[in-house]
């Protein structure tokens, strides 16, 4: 799936802002023919500021352009709408995993014979529950940042855009491109394995009304342990995955973001340094 399919730009916005650099241009022109030497002078100045604008906004959507189409080339990016879905499902797979262990825990502690057991069940899920509460939370997050750039992703690019015509708001216009890019990237790179994953865990328990200490004894002592420590690897695997390719983006969002203003400035300043 194309990167581009989570934002679109503004193709009006991004017109009428070019035109109006060239209106700018166009002007300055005219005012460094003028006799009036300050009016040259102003005329060169507002002429730098134009063509520090135009630089700054051509650069901006080249790099929308060459990150859409080549850094994530063999990187399954599903789409926004597609990943919403996935990390909604895993958010309520893994609240009921949770509650599913803690009815064990109930039924268990009911049995009083058997209650000694929730220190055993206890110490088989510690990894799972430290590691499961750090995925839901990034779930949830992914899940509203998913939904923030469904909702706002095309305007916050194209205002990315339209801010670099202003010298003030300038330096935030490439922050705001590239992290739209950066959600699209871990949200909709990471959606599907963190769903397989979650939705491939082992470990399940359903309360019974009847004969409530067979079956914990059943799901105690028929697998349920080893579930519970395998489930706790798989999950302690997917989020130092998670972990690692979500600070690797965003690393490179920040670098991508300073560079393309950065590179603009140092255009513009062996310009003026003409």
């Amino acid at each position: 799936m194309d990167l581009l399919s989570w934002f679109t730009v503004n193709w009006q916005l991004y017109t009428a802002f070019a035109a109006i650099v060239i209106l700018e241009i166009i002007y300055a022109v005219m005012l460094m023919h003028d006799p009036s030497p300050e009016r040259r002078a102003r005329g060169y100045s507002q002429l730098l500021d134009a063509l520090e604008a135009l630089v700054y906004g051509t650069l901006l959507l080249g790099a929308i352009i060459f990150v859409s189409s080549t850094v994530i080339v063999g990187v399954n990016i599903v789409d926004p709408d597609v990943a919403k879905i996935y990390w909604e499902s895993v958010i309520q797979r893994l609240i009921n995993y949770q509650l599913s262990l803690a009815l064990l825990q109930r039924d268990l502690t009911l049995t009083v014979v058997l209650s000694p057991l929730v220190g055993t069940i206890n110490s088989a899920s510690l990894l799972t529950h430290i590691v499961m509460n750090y995925l839901l939370f990034f779930s949830v997050a992914m899940y509203f940042l998913t939904i923030l750039a469904i909702n706002y992703g095309s305007l916050m690019v194209s205002a990315g855009l339209a801010f670099t015509s202003t010298r003030r708001l300038r330096s935030i216009g490439p922050y705001l491109v590239f992290s739209i890019i950066a959600i699209a990237v871990i949200s909709g790179g990471l959606a599907y394995y963190v769903y397989d994953a979650v939705m491939n865990l082992q470990f399940n328990y359903t309360s019974g009304v009847i004969d409530v200490f067979s079956e914990a004894f059943k799901e105690l002592f028929f697998g349920r342990l080893n579930d519970l420590i395998n489930d706790g690897k798989r999950l302690a695997e997917v989020a130092i995955v998670v972990s690692v390719v979500s600070a690797f983006v965003l690393a490179i969002a920040a670098a991508a973001s300073r560079a393309a203003g950065g590179l603009a400035d140092t255009i513009m300043s062996r310009v003026r340094g003409i």
